[in-house]
């Protein structure tokens, strides 16, 4: 197992092997890419040795599908983040899924909770952070472990106190590694919430770290928010995008009610988006005009991916 410092002095600082693992790209050609086209200009710690940010690793892994869409390293090195973006989003966004590799972080967070041990399951989880991909540590090994202790909790094999340790620890670790990485300061920006009555956190805040990868200037206004509210800071801000999710059923939280004031409020002026594992029950002809639906995390990334490349263009 490998150890928080061995993989990252401090979120977003990472070692030459974690980027490698991290990106898929070989120790051999980060080096060579460095060598020859400066494509990124990682630090060096005490011992001499590379340490790179997450805002490298997140260049690198645009790099990395830049070149297997058939683009030459060559070309690509000299172009900067937001054209690196584009360029992958007009080429269809990601050329091939990495493997899942986030079973054995899973099994072990999950025995450490058993345990009550939280030492043992932040640093499962902030290792995970500094080996994979955002979107891998998301669906692989996050909401499994999320979705199996909250399963256990409904049988009683998880205490109340277990479950709310593994929440706070996944939450702590979302908010600190999405600061860790450069917002555009021209980028689209996006404001994430949750609606009146609805207070289930964590999917926004995954999103939140999704949108920050790919520097979006993302405003998180944290859960059970008022319409008008949301509405009046997303236009403060000149917000590309408003993010709700919705995780409780509509006969327990009025969503649709509170939609149409939201979308009436921003009244064309920026998207709606609604996502969360509610919105998969809402009827398309039901959404009011404005929002579209975003019911599962490839298609707010792909929505991310659409919405980066036309503001680019």
């Amino acid at each position: 197992m490998n150890s928080v410092s061995s993989a990252a002095g401090t979120f977003g600082h990472f070692t030459i092997k974690a980027v490698s693992q991290a990106t898929g790209l070989t120790v051999e050609t980060l080096r060579a890419w460095e060598r020859r086209y400066e494509v990124v200009q990682p630090s060096r710690d005490a011992s001499g040795h590379r340490t790179y940010s997450a805002a490298d690793v997140a260049r690198l892994r645009l790099l990395r599908t830049a070149t297997e869409l058939g683009h030459t390293i060559s070309r690509l090195a000299t172009l900067p983040d937001d054209d690196l973006a584009k360029l992958v989003a007009q080429s269809g966004g990601q050329a091939r899924q990495l493997p899942t590799r986030g079973q054995g972080f899973v099994e072990r967070a999950i025995d450490a909770t058993m345990h009550s041990d939280p030492g043992t399951v932040e640093e499962l989880l902030t290792s995970a952070v500094a080996l994979l991909p955002p979107t891998e540590v998301i669906n692989a090994v996050i909401v499994p472990l999320v979705r199996e202790v909250g399963e256990r909790w409904h049988r009683g094999e998880v205490s109340i106190a277990q479950e709310h340790m593994v929440t706070d620890i996944v939450r702590r670790l979302v908010i600190s590694v999405s600061r860790g990485y450069l917002r555009s300061d021209n980028g689209p920006s996006l404001v994430l919430s949750t609606l009146s009555g609805e207070r289930h956190e964590l999917g926004i805040l995954l999103c939140s770290w999704l949108a920050a990868t790919r520097r979006y200037r993302t405003h998180y206004l944290g859960v059970d928010c008022p319409a008008d509210e949301i509405a009046r800071f997303a236009l403060e801000v000149e917000a590309h995008a408003v993010l709700v999710s919705l995780v409780m059923p509509e006969n327990a939280v009025p969503a649709l009610a509170q939609l149409n004031d939201l979308a009436r409020r921003l009244s064309g002026r920026c998207e709606v988006w609604v996502g969360g594992f509610a919105a998969r029950d809402l009827a398309p002809e039901d959404v009011p005009a404005g929002c579209i639906l975003l019911p599962g995390s490839s298609d707010f990334e792909r929505r991310l991916d659409l919405m980066a490349a036309q503001h680019y263009s």
